[in-house]
C-alpha cells in the first residue's frame, strides 16, 4: 500500500538521501544477494548485539519506521541495510508472536522496488508522513534511519517523537560542527547531543583529574602561558531550554564496541557509525 508520496520538500533536495560510496549489487537475483546478506549477518557480533540490546523492548515495539534507505534493490550498501531490516522484523515477530508493521519512505525508490515492498504484504507501507507525533505510544516505535542526512534527522526529531532510533552515531555524525553552530543550524539535534555529551566530559575530567602531581613550569613559559589565556575567545553559552522539546533525555544502548563491530566485514561501509540510541520523554 502507498500512502502519500509526494514528498516534495524532500524530493527537492533528494541527492541528500543517496549514499556516498555505492557499490552495485552484483548480478545474482535480488532474492538472492538478500538471502546472502542475511547469513553474513546471522553470524555476526553486530547483529548478536543489535538484537539483545533490542530484546528489553521487544514487546512495546508495534512498528518500524525505515526511512532514507536508498535503492535497496541496486546499491550494495542499501541492499545490506535492507537485509539488516528483515532480520529485526523476523526476531521481533518470533519473539512476540505478532506481525507488526513496517513503514517506509525514500523519494528515489524505484517503481520495481515499490512494487517489490507491495508485494510483501499489507504490513508494508510505503509512507511519506508518519502519524506519530504525540508521546502517549512513543516507545512502539523502532526508527531505522541508515545514513540519514542531517536535515531530515532534524525534521524528524521536530515533528515525530522517536524513541528507539537506529541511525548514525549522533555526536561522531556531527562533529564537522561546533556546539553553537550545530544548535544554530539543527536546534534539536544539537539539544540531543548536549544530553549525550556530559557523560563524555565527566570522563575526560576524571581521566585529567587522576594524577595530582603538578609539573614545574619555567617562568618564561608560565609567562607565556598566562598571555596565551587572555588570547582565548570565550564560547558564548548555548540556552537549550530556548528550543521546547517534548524529548527530555538521550542515551547510547549500543555503539556497536564502538564500532569495531562494523569495520573490516562483508558489508563494507553499509553500517559505518550506525548507533542505537534511545530518547527519553
Amino acid at each position: 500500500m502507498v500512502v502519500g508520496t509526494s514528498f516534495m520538500d524532500i524530493e527537492e533536495t533528494r541527492t541528500q538521501f543517496k549514499k556516498t560510496g555505492k557499490k552495485a549489487v552484483p548480478a545474482a537475483s535480488f532474492e538472492q544477494n538478500v538471502q546472502a546478506n542475511r547469513d553474513f549477518l546471522k553470524k555476526s557480533e553486530f547483529l548478536s548485539d543489535l538484537l539483545e540490546n533490542l530484546q528489553p523492548h521487544l514487546n512495546n515495539i508495534k512498528k518500524v519506521r525505515c526511512v532514507a534507505i536508498g535503492n535497496f534493490q541496486e546499491d550494495f550498501p542499501a541492499t545490506f541495510q535492507f537485509a539488516l531490516l528483515l532480520e529485526i522484523i523476523d526476531h521481533i515477530n518470533n519473539e512476540t508472536s505478532r506481525d507488526i508493521l513496517i513503514s517506509l519512505y525514500d523519494p528515489i525508490f524505484t517503481e520495481n522496488e515499490m512494487h517489490y515492498l507491495e508485494s510483501l504484504g499489507d504490513k508494508w507501507v510505503i509512507q511519506e508522513n508518519f502519524s506519530e507525533i504525540n508521546t502517549s505510544d512513543y516507545k512502539s516505535v523502532l526508527y531505522f534511519l541508515p545514513h540519514a542526512p542531517l536535515d531530515l534527522t532534524e525534521r524528524i526529531l521536530a515533528s515525530e517523537c522517536p524513541h528507539l532510533w537506529l541511525a548514525n552515531n549522533m555526536i561522531s555524525h556531527t562533529d564537522r560542527y561546533t556546539k553553537a553552530k550545530l544548535f544554530e543550524k539543527y536546534p534539536h539535534l544539537g539539544k540531543l547531543v548536549h544530553y549525550l555529551q556530559p557523560n563524555l566530559v565527566a570522563e575526560t575530567k576524571k581521566q585529567d583529574g587522576a594524577d595530582d602531581f603538578t609539573a614545574f613550569i619555567p617562568k618564561r613559559k608560565r609567562k607565556n602561558k598566562n598571555n596565551s589565556t587572555k588570547l582565548k575567545v570565550k564560547i558564548p553559552d548555548i540556552d537549550y531550554g530556548s528550543i521546547a522539546t517534548k524529548f527530555t533525555s538521550c542515551k547510547i544502548l549500543t555503539d556497536f564496541d564502538e564500532g569495531k563491530y562494523l569495520k573490516e566485514r562483508p558489508w563494507i561501509n553499509s553500517f559505518s557509525d550506525l548507533t542505537l540510541h534511545a530518547i527519553g520523554y
